[in-house]
């Protein structure tokens, strides 16, 4: 290894600082590493949203999921979706460092184990397969798949997308609710392993929440017992 990074020397996909002999931290570089915002300790319990209020009664949920409940059980994240991680995230989806989404997944895994221990299976949100086809992957499943390894749970994949929906983020909200109607559908393999489970669905990034939410819908009608999502980054939103 040590003659192989000689050749080709690590570089940080942030700011592609030359890393010589150190390990790179989700392909980031020391001081890139710092710059990562981990989801805080005072959030809401169903979206994972960042609240100011501290300390929080058990169960609180901001006004959003108080006003119209997110069919999940629970949201967790691992980094708000900002500089250095939009850069580590779009290194796995268009520079295609598959290694990033392993390196993610591990994380993933690691911190939130004992929280999510007492799920059934591991499901991706699914590409349409035009986009996975011109892609050559699918990021949510590189992510999941060491998740589940971690987990020591099987990895389904339950779900398939109708249509190639365009990105939520540049979407208002009538027309993400419209993006996402009946976008999904239930994989004969995932009828059989979703009924009566409980399900972690997992994606590189949540925006809206309605991909997650109607991914979870789909799940839900198919058996599921109930949901809960866990993503690398989460948007962030004003507090």
């Amino acid at each position: 290894m040590r003659l192989l990074s000689l050749v080709l020397p690590p570089v940080c996909v942030a700011c592609h600082r030359i890393e010589g002999f150190l390990a790179l931290n989700l392909g980031l570089c020391s001081k890139c590493t710092s710059g990562l915002r981990p989801t805080p300790r005072t959030v809401c319990t169903a979206c994972s949203k960042p609240l100011a209020v501290a300390p929080l009664p058990a169960g609180y949920r901001c006004s959003a999921c108080r006003r119209d409940p997110p069919p999940f059980e629970r949201l967790y994240s691992g980094w708000a979706y900002e500089p250095p991680l939009v850069e580590v995230i779009h290194a796995l989806k268009f520079q295609r460092l598959s290694f990033l989404g392993a390196d993610l997944g591990r994380a993933l895994s690691h911190r939130y184990r004992c929280l999510i221990e007492d799920v059934d299976l591991v499901v991706p949100v699914p590409l349409h397969w035009r986009r996975q086809v011109s892609r050559g992957f699918n990021q949510a499943e590189e992510i999941a798949r060491p998740v589940a390894n971690g987990l020591e749970l099987p990895l389904v994949r339950a779900l398939r997308r109708r249509s190639a929906t365009p990105p939520q983020a540049a979407l208002n909200r009538p027309s993400r609710e419209r993006n996402l109607r009946r976008a999904f559908i239930t994989t004969r393999a995932g009828l059989q392993r979703v009924r009566e489970s409980r399900v972690l669905l997992v994606d590189d990034v949540v925006t809206t929440r309605n991909t997650l939410a109607a991914a979870t819908q789909c799940l839900l009608k198919s058996g599921a017992n109930s949901v809960i999502c866990l993503t690398g980054g989460r948007t962030p939103e004003p507090i």
